[in-house]
């Protein structure tokens, strides 16, 4: 159910869901906080532990009376060395050590991974990073097999710690054998929305799509940016996957930490710019991990993200094992909230749009049909002092479209497939509905404002801007803006 005011949230807010969260007194509570999408981290748990935790989704969202999208977050082809002696090893700075394909160490001096390719991907003074970047070594030699290291920085390396190549472009498969068997358990369970992990070109997502499609299943893409790689191919990537991640955690690991938030920001104006969802990742929250309250500068990264334009902010640890994920999710409604408050009251320079791109010193440009309309329902929209936009749409791209213009009002789409209008849920601004009108244009005009009035969106005397594509039962394109008043 949707209930329209002028202040309501635009922002969207992601939520992983863990033990902490993985029940359904508290999965109530964190949509009631304002959560919109649950995460589900694949990097954990079995495919029983995943299936009941869908059927939780499904059913506190019969009990909110909230549509809940669910995302599949795959884990990827994450690199980790192997077992080591007694469990760890020091490396100490200017030693030299051996990287071998392998799950066991044998010596001190040997350093297997679980990397088989990895002499044919790398060069001699390139970077190896491991422990989530607490340890930097660099290659100084490669002999046949064996990829010879100094290290760096150093410290205790224990077993199975993560490994990073942040100057190379790995051969890796995009999806391991783990993945595409946790893809096909997604597919079948009508998961809305998968999450590509460790993505390094447009090619990655065309693949895992290329696999979606084989299933029967059209569902869509989140590209997760976390290798230079994929920001270096960013604008080939935002054309053809469904939506971007920035996974600031491993970002910030593969390149320096101190580039990530200019990475941020080049990351969501290419993604505006084609009209797809942006999320901002890791560490939203980290303090509520363990405390009641965020810091300062925790309310001020997801401010800053909010008025970079983001689509959505995910909270990771904070809801799947901390202590407070309700309050969690309170805390980045409120800020979220009160950030837009403030947006919609500043100039721009097209009193219909919200500003962000005035930010972001971006003109979006209007290239085709479906972006002048959008715009026009935008103004339209403004002029009338609508209430809202309503799409009447089959696909949801016009709603996308509109969303990418970042209106002062809410976008409501409508749509006969149930899938698309929990998919549009990553969209700013855009909250879907299940359509059952949708078979000719008069039945449309006549019976929409009675739909809406009935579903509690609309009441007597509202002036809301419509858009679809008439003929409808053509499935044409969105060609039509009308401006509706509620009797």
């Amino acid at each position: 159910m949707v209930t329209l005011s002028g202040d309501m949230r635009r922002c969207k807010i992601i939520g992983t869901i863990g033990p902490a969260s993985q029940n359904e007194a508290t999965l109530v509570e964190l949509v009631q906080a304002g959560l919109d999408i649950a995460r589900l981290n694949f990097s954990h748990g079995s495919h029983e532990d995943h299936l009941k935790t869908i059927q939780l989704i499904k059913r506190v969202s019969e009990i909110t009376h909230k549509s809940i999208t669910i995302l599949q977050d795959l884990q990827g082809p994450k690199i980790r060395c192997g077992t080591l002696l007694g469990g760890k090893v020091m490396l100490e700075k200017g030693g030299i050590y051996q990287l071998i394909y392998g799950s066991t160490q044998s010596e001190d001096h040997i350093i297997p991974i679980d990397y088989k390719d990895l002499v044919g991907d790398i060069e001699v003074g390139q970077r190896v990073m491991m422990d989530d970047g607490l340890l930097i070594l660099e290659v100084i030699n490669i002999k046949g097999r064996d990829v010879e290291v100094k290290v760096i920085e150093g410290g205790w390396l224990r077993s199975r710690k993560s490994v990073n190549f942040p100057d190379s472009i790995l051969s890796l498969p995009i999806l391991s054998e783990k993945d595409t068997k946790d893809l096909v358990f997604g597919v079948n369970h009508n998961v809305d929305v998968i999450a590509l992990s460790f993505v390094q070109s447009a090619e990655d997502v065309k693949e895992c799509k290329k696999v979606i499609a084989a299933l029967g299943a059209d569902t869509p893409v989140v590209a997760k940016i976390e290798k230079i790689s994929a920001v270096e191919n960013i604008e080939d990537i935002c054309e053809v996957a469904d939506a971007i991640m920035i996974a600031r955690g491993d970002l910030g690991v593969e390149g320096k930490i101190e580039k990530v938030p200019t990475f941020q920001r080049k990351i969501i104006a290419s993604s505006i710019q084609r009209a797809k969802p942006v999320i901002i990742a890791t560490q939203m929250l980290e303090s509520m991990t363990h405390y009641p309250r965020a810091s300062f500068a925790e309310r001020a990264d997801m401010a800053g993200g909010v008025l970079e334009g983001a689509d959505c902010l995910m909270l990771s640890a904070e809801v799947a094992t901390g202590k407070y994920p309700v309050a969690s999710v309170a805390t980045m409604n409120a800020t979220i909230c009160e950030v837009e408050h403030w947006m919609r009251q500043q100039p721009t320079r097209s009193a219909s749009v919200s500003g962000f791109h005035d930010l972001l010193g971006e003109n979006i440009a209007i290239a085709n049909d479906r972006d002048a309309v959008a715009f026009a329902a935008c103004e339209a929209a403004y002029l009338a002092k609508a209430k809202a936009i309503v799409c009447v749409s089959l696909t949801g791209s016009i709603a996308r479209a509109i969303s990418r213009w970042r209106p002062k009002v809410p976008i409501i789409c409508l749509s006969p497939r149930k899938e698309i209008s929990q998919r549009l849920h990553l969209s700013w601004g855009v909250y879907g509905i299940q359509n059952p009108i949708f078979y000719n244009t008069d039945t449309l005009i006549q019976s929409l404002p009675e739909l809406l009035k009935k579903l509690g969106i609309v009441q007597k005397g509202d002036v809301v801007v419509m858009t679809a594509g008439i003929p409808i039962n053509h499935l044409r394109s969105t060609n039509m803006v009308k401006i509706n008043t509620i009797v």
